[in-house]
């Protein structure tokens, strides 16, 4: 069992290799397509960035069921290959937000000067509406995916029972808090662009986990501070223990005055 376990952790660390490679792939494509539209010409490889954007959904997708394998299996490298598949996920959520934004809408940068209706539209083709309804959905659904997943998350959370795995709970639970608060950035940017604003305004559900996130934080920090010094305790308790049990008590050791004393 534990041989095939760590055939899966060896084909996981390979095909998140290949996924990083798609993601790098597609992000120097949306970055030539962004510099085309700062230099008022249009985006020349939003197919291409599409398919690969695709691509790396589909991977990142048999990733994690291969991570739920691990977590199944109780191997012990199951909670480091789901965060390192999760950043791979939440980097293709960020890929996809910007090309959203930035290209499937048609957006011109700020620093862009518009000089005319008519030069913007010859220099950027506008999409069909309906198009634009597509990738808006995509998008928020992608985020509501993002904020249901951590929500899961929180709530299967566990709590543990000996200081090495609260300090591992703790360091991990800060890294996932953190990209829950910067998560709302991305909550903000999509409501207040002209295309998604409407819609994403409208969906409730999308404020992510930040409330559960900030109380188990709390909590752990609380439950490493007090297991912290009972564990002080509890060693000082074996080392007394230990004392005691080796002492000799017997009438002929000339240390026993001292022991009186220490007692008293």
């Amino acid at each position: 069992r534990l041989e095939r376990l760590q055939r899966v952790v060896t084909k996981l660390q390979m095909e998140s290799g290949l996924c990083e490679e798609q993601l790098n792939q597609a992000d120097a494509l949306l970055q030539a397509d962004v510099r085309l539209l700062a230099a008022g010409k249009a985006a020349q490889r939003a197919a291409e960035l599409e398919r690969d954007l695709d691509k790396a959904d589909g991977m990142i997708r048999l990733l994690f069921n291969d991570v739920q394998t691990l977590k199944d299996g109780r191997h012990p490298q199951g909670e480091q290959m789901y965060r390192r598949v999760y950043r791979l996920h939440e980097r293709l959520v960020a890929i996809r937000t910007e090309y959203n934004l930035r290209l499937k809408s048609g957006a011109v940068p700020a620093a862009v000067p518009v000089v005319s209706t008519v030069t913007t539209t010859a220099a950027v083709p506008q999409r069909p509406r309906a198009e634009l309804e597509e990738a808006t959905l995509r998008y928020l659904q992608d985020l509501l995916a993002w904020v249901e997943d951590n929500q899961r998350r929180l709530a299967a959370a566990e709590w543990g029972m000996d200081l090495p795995t609260v300090e591992a709970q703790l360091g991990s639970h800060r890294g996932l808090h953190q990209s829950i608060e910067e998560f709302r950035a991305k909550i903000d940017r999509a409501r207040a662009d002209e295309v998604v604003g409407q819609r994403a305004r409208a969906q409730c559900p999308l404020c992510p986990p930040q409330t559960s996130s900030k109380s188990r934080l709390r909590h752990l920090e609380s439950l490493q501070s007090f297991v912290s010094a009972a564990t002080k305790e509890l060693l000082w308790l074996s080392e007394r223990e230990e004392e005691e049990g080796t002492f000799d008590w017997s009438h002929h050791n000339p240390n026993m005055a001292a022991k009186k004393d220490s007692y008293s």
